[in-house]
């Protein structure tokens, strides 16, 4: 995943919630193509497998989604997806497309945070709790207007919603690796049995994911990192920083996780507007 040597993109920006939120939310992305003259394939949008649920609010245009990468023409054969819809967490990478000018605002969420807010993790139903919340930013007629007011609004419910229990405290952040080492720290610390089985149980019913599954995520999301500020080290340099055994070992995850191999993900993030959500996600580090 190639560092951006690009000037901040006005039509795909990321956006952080406040303190109070940052435990539940990760953060949102924004993609708004209106004005742009863009073809068909540059209408496709790609996103790397995620561990987060997502909440999708399309202000404008349309989203026609694919939970596996496909063609163009696959794609446009689909139906549109709702104006409001939740997505689980992706195991792989996903593609989706919007005939013409789109303007939408993606918002992830915890798994533990979504469960404690009365979500289910591998479904797609909205929570009531945050029903008005996800209005708010539907009915705005100013994107960020109405994030302020989702924010707002989901603040009060999540305070309800969290519990304040003797144990890791984690004040939230949008790396997933530090996210992955708090949950694994505090299953392990929680409950009845310290067994690796009882921590595993415990890990599958607030994820949904398995310690493999979180670690996986965690390894190339900090690998992410690693490229993100890596200047004149070599693919077998960031392998090792980042903890894999060798660099074909890193190629494979890297595979796994975006659908592509190291060396042809990073031609396609720096040439190919498609690949806008890779460059975005960067600015995290």
């Amino acid at each position: 995943m190639a560092p951006s040597t690009k000037r901040p993109d006005p039509h795909a920006q990321i956006l952080f919630p406040p303190m109070a939120l940052a435990s539940c939310v990760a953060f949102a992305i924004v993609r708004d193509t209106r004005g742009l003259m863009l073809s068909g394939a540059d209408r496709l949008n790609y996103f790397p497998a995620s561990p987060l649920i997502t909440l999708t609010v399309v202000l404008n245009g349309q989203i026609h989604m694919s939970n596996a990468l496909c063609d163009l023409q696959t794609l446009s054969e689909s139906d549109p997806l709702p104006r409001v819809f939740v997505s689980p967490p992706q195991p792989g990478p996903i593609v989706s497309w919007s005939p013409g000018a789109v303007r939408a605002v993606t918002i992830g969420f915890f798994p533990n945070a979504w469960r404690k807010l009365g979500g289910a993790l591998n479904k797609t139903d909205l929570p009531r709790a945050i029903g008005a919340a996800a209005d708010a930013v539907h009915s705005a007629e100013d994107l960020y207007a109405g994030w302020t007011s989702f924010c707002r609004l989901l603040t009060e419910v999540w305070k309800e919603a969290k519990t304040d229990v003797s144990l890791p405290q984690w004040r939230g952040g949008a790396r997933l690796t530090d996210w992955v080492r708090h949950v694994v720290l505090q299953s392990a610390m929680s409950g009845p049995g310290r067994s690796a089985r009882a921590i595993e149980r415990r890990l599958k019913r607030w994820t949904g994911h398995s310690r493999q599954s979180l670690e996986f995520f965690a390894q190339v999301d900090h690998l992410h990192g690693l490229v993100h500020q890596a200047k004149n080290q070599t693919a077998a340099e960031i392998a090792y920083d980042g903890a894999y055994s060798d660099q074909a070992h890193m190629g494979r995850a890297v595979k796994r996780a975006t659908g592509f191999s190291p060396v042809k993900l990073n031609k396609l993030i720096e040439t190919e507007e498609a690949f806008w959500c890779y460059r975005l996600l960067g600015e995290r580090f």
